[in-house]
């Protein structure tokens, strides 16, 4: 047979690409493919995958993420699939999964749905059977099909109810047909106690009902024997016993002869014996005969339900894989709440942002601990793609590579990560790593032939799509020779334009970074005065290794420090001091730093409610303004109809007081419409008490417009409050920027920024 394939990739079980197929011409559903275009399928999807060799997950521990997801599935099929999970096959994978594990996510948090998590039966024997041409179904395995299947109807159930809100789950599911059509037929033989029903065929209701008939007359016949041989003293204190499902007499021997019927068995001691009733002889042949012609009539029940289930074989295989994967899904969910995991941005462009990045594993340590765990930030762009550690021993590099590598894994392999829901990660075709000491005993090498070899392997497939990880590079050899060798290897993998995080105590690597444009230094920071490593990355400087620092902390003598030191040139003492100088500069410059971000903020919240005070006490005083106008104006009125009526007060008709108060009254009207800003009586003012500020400013309603500030953007160079010297903008993120003032890097809000080019 010769088909025209098109190939589709999708991901099925959160594991495996595993490749979907149309055969030109003919609808999906109709489809059929014998097995070994299966295996064929499964080998293709392997090939093609992320190239990523097993050293770098065993390198990143990564089978220790697997175990703890495998924890949280609850069949056996998904806890398996767990312990294989790698990276996907592409960008376009895992955004599929990333979509769906989204949605599972948010109705795992809502308290008013509660999301399916059955549990995926084991039917692979079953599915072995059904290939098999006359194999049949046993009871058990039966239960297990139709126990899947219900979990399957109750996800689909669920997935075309929720369809408009979680249109993901939906789209993952709907390949799934007939899975009413199975149940029917599994469920037309069984009964709620997951038996065979008596009703399953007219024969086996028939001979039910005759087994039925006959148990009771042997219980009947059984009990009369009982009483009967009770009374005459011939029974044992426990009058019963069972052989092969017989119910028989305990009788004491020495009255055997005295009892009708057949002895079955005697006790290890003989003083007693087992008969069976004369009366039930004939009748436990028949029931025998009976159980007989039950279990032929269930193997032709089951032999008739597995030749119906044989031509679902391949949809049974798909309700097993779906409810593998979404077991896994809810796994996955779950294990993300255990440390805080997201699902990140996904960048288009090569690199990644990261804040407050956690290693989960050390999470998960420190946590049981009671320990606070330190988040650290990471940034590797197009224009910043090597990363440059260096530090003291047991300062934190090679965790922090650690955390690095395998969140890019977790990621890559759809797991929920630990960091702040603002980072971005990128998508990379390789992942390689060299960390810690692996000596191949099996091929007889050494630490640093090892690291050769591995040099050799990353080599030979570096791209700009790799992102490479090295701890203590060029260690393990002579440490001059070894960092010749070191930085040469360096050079060629920055040419090859890869992306790379890389630990070393090299100098003079940490040089060649300082001179590379698309490379920087970082250090891990140590406490001078307390002598004690910080475990927190700090970006812009190559760091000190601290040597003796370190040595005296773990308890080496003053004096053995001192011969050591006057063992190396001055130099390098001196070079090394500078390292140590600049990074106590750097620590007391962030700090002054941010004690002056704190002063800034607290200085502006201030001056807010200075401003918000001041407008109020404006307010007030202009209302009580128009309150006294108001009040001037009606005592001015008053005033001037009591001189009216004083100056009438003589008249006998008032025949004159009204015709001037009439005048008066006209003259006030006509003034009134006149004038624009006239005062009225307003019931609404009040007089108000006014706190009087001292020294206040008046305030101006009218004036110059006040010119708008320059934007800041890359490139810029700007002031920022507080430093005497000019800055220039590196970067900018939102409403902040980070700005190279002299070496060093300080982060400031954009509206504090005064810019000058």
């Amino acid at each position: 047979m010769f088909c025209i394939i098109q190939k589709r990739l999708s991901i099925t079980d959160g594991l495996f690409c595993v490749l979907n197929y149309q055969i030109v011409g003919i609808k999906p559903d109709k489809l059929s493919f014998y097995e070994e275009y299966y295996n064929l399928i499964k080998l293709l999807a392997n090939f093609i995958a992320m190239r990523i060799d097993q050293q770098t997950l065993k390198d990143l521990e990564f089978d220790r993420i697997r175990m703890y997801l495998s924890n949280y599935c609850k069949s056996e099929k998904a806890r398996s699939n767990a312990k294989k999970i790698k990276p996907l096959n592409s960008p376009e994978d895992l955004k599929r999964e990333f979509a769906v594990l989204k949605e599972i996510q948010e109705i795992h948090h809502r308290d008013d749905v509660n999301f399916p998590h059955a549990s995926s039966q084991d039917i692979d024997h079953a599915l072995k059977v059904l290939r098999v041409e006359n194999g049949v179904l046993i009871l058990e395995e039966l239960v297990r099909v139709y126990k899947l299947c219900l979990g399957t109807e109750e996800l689909i159930r669920f997935a075309k109810k929720h369809k408009e809100e979680l249109p993901n789950v939906f789209i993952a599911c709907q390949h799934i047909d007939r899975v009413d059509n199975i149940i029917k037929i599994i469920k037309s033989i069984l009964n709620k106690r997951m038996e065979i029903d008596d009703k399953a065929s007219k024969d086996l209701e028939k001979i039910r009902r005759q087994l039925k008939s006959y148990q009771t007359d042997i219980d009947k016949n059984f009990d009369s024997a009982i009483k009967r041989y009770r009374k005459l003293d011939f029974l044992d204190a426990h009058p019963e016993t069972f052989i092969d499902n017989k119910r028989l007499l305990t009788v004491v021997s020495a009255h055997k002869s005295k009892v009708k019927g057949r002895v079955r068995g005697v006790s290890a001691k003989g003083n007693l014996s087992y008969i069976e009733p004369f009366e039930n002889i004939d009748l436990n042949k028949r029931y025998e005969q009976l159980i007989i012609e039950e279990k032929n009539e269930l193997f032709k029940i089951l032999q008739a339900i597995t030749f119906e289930l044989r031509e679902e074989k391949k949809n049974l295989d798909a309700f097993e894989r779906l409810l593998s994967r979404f077991d896994l899904y809810n796994a996955k969910v779950l294990m993300a709440d255990e440390y805080a995991g997201i699902i990140p941005k996904t960048s288009n462009k090569k690199g990644f942002y990261w804040e407050d990045a956690l290693h989960p594993i050390l999470y998960k340590t420190n946590k049981d601990l009671g320990v606070t765990t330190i988040g650290q930030n990471f940034e590797l762009h197009e224009k910043q793609r090597f990363l440059v550690i260096s530090g003291p021993n047991a300062g934190g590099k090679s965790i922090t590579l650690k955390t690095v590598g395998l969140l890019q894994v977790m990621y890559q392999a759809a797991l929920f990560v630990p960091v702040k829901d603002v980072s971005e990660f990128c998508w990379f075709d390789q992942l390689m790593s060299d960390i810690g000491d692996n000596q191949s005993i099996e091929n007889q090498l050494s630490t640093y032939s090892y690291r050769l070899s591995r040099m050799k392997f990353f080599l030979d497939k570096l791209d700009h799509n790799s992102l490479v990880l090295l701890d203590e590079f060029g260690s393990g050899s002579d440490p001059e020779l070894g960092g010749a060798l070191a930085e040469v290897f360096y050079e060629e993998m920055y040419d090859r334009k890869c992306f790379a995080v890389i630990n070393t105590h090299y100098t003079n690597i940490k040089i060649l970074t300082s001179k590379k444009e698309e490379a920087i230094n970082a250090f891990m920071l140590f406490d001078t005065k307390e002598l004690k490593p910080l475990f927190k990355l700090s970006v812009g400087q190559p760091g000190s290794s601290f040597t003796f620092e370190v040595a005296r902390i773990n308890g080496i003598q003053d004096n053995l420090i001192k011969r050591a030191q006057g063992k190396v040139s001055e130099h390098k003492v001196n070079l090394d001091q500078l390292a140590i100088d600049l990074q106590r500069e750097k620590s007391e410059f962030n700090k002054a730093n941010k004690l002056q971000n704190i002063a800034t903020k607290e200085t502006n919240e201030l001056t807010k409610k200075y401003e918000e005070k001041l407008q109020d006490l404006y307010e007030k005083t202009n209302q009580q303004h128009r309150f006294f106008e108001q009040k001037s104006k009606f005592l001015k009125a008053g005033k001037k109809l009591f001189d009216l009526i004083r100056k009438h007060k003589g008249d006998e008709t008032n025949k004159e007081l009204n015709e001037a108060m009439k005048k008066y009254i006209a003259v006030e009207k006509k003034r009134a419409l006149e004038t624009t800003d006239a005062v009225v009586l307003d019931k609404t003012i009040k007089e108000v008490l006014v706190e009087k500020p001292s020294a206040p400013k008046p305030r101006r309603t009218k004036g110059p417009t006040i010119p708008q500030k320059k934007k800041a953007k890359v490139g810029s160079r700007v002031k920022i409050p507080g430093y005497n010297r000019t800055g220039e903008v590196q970067s900018i993120k939102g409403n902040s920027a980070e700005v190279l003032i002299g070496n060093f890097k300080v982060k400031a809000k954009l509206v504090d920024l005064e810019v000058f080019t």
